[in-house]
């Protein structure tokens, strides 16, 4: 009895609340789903190799619709989606768990290309450079406090791209 009157002293003495101490709950992660976007292009190659032209202006007006990218990781199952007339491509991704690893984003096109893909939220670059032959890039791991934005760009010659 004497040890719960000294904790209770303790605590009140110093105006914290008991449930400042508790345990309940901290154990407890936030869940999905999160929203994942993919911004879809096409990059005439005259444009992307032309110093006086960034990337982002040289590809990311010229939308791609009808591409379709699969989201994968350990702890989920793949979610596809497909970009629309605007090519943009959205989905809710860890339905019911805290994060996910060995996470990959992967195209339905392998052509050679551009990814940047960034987390809204804190402003992380997931992944910046080439994609890999397979279409697939790693995204490494992603946790729910993360709002994912990429821009996937395919390299193509001029003439395709006109």
């Amino acid at each position: 009895m004497r040890r719960m009157l000294i904790a209770l002293v303790l605590v009140c003495g110093v105006c914290l609340p008991l449930a400042t101490y508790s345990s309940v709950g901290a154990d407890d992660a936030l869940t999905g789903p999160v929203a994942f976007t993919v911004h879809a292009a096409l990059c005439p190659l005259d444009d992307v190799n032309n110093p006086d032209i960034g990337l982002y202006d040289a590809c990311h007006a010229n939308t791609l619709a009808g591409v379709t990218f699969t989201f994968a990781s350990l702890e989920t199952d793949p979610v596809s989606f497909t970009t629309d007339a605007n090519g943009v491509g959205s989905a809710n991704i860890l339905d019911g768990v805290a994060s996910a690893t060995q996470v990959t984003l992967s195209a339905d096109d392998p052509a050679a290309g551009y990814a940047y893909c960034s987390d809204q939220n804190s402003g992380a670059v997931l992944y910046d450079g080439t994609k890999f032959e397979d279409g697939a890039i790693p995204l490494f791991t992603v946790d729910s406090s993360q709002a994912i934005v990429c821009d996937w760009y395919i390299f193509a010659d001029a003439i395709a791209a006109g």
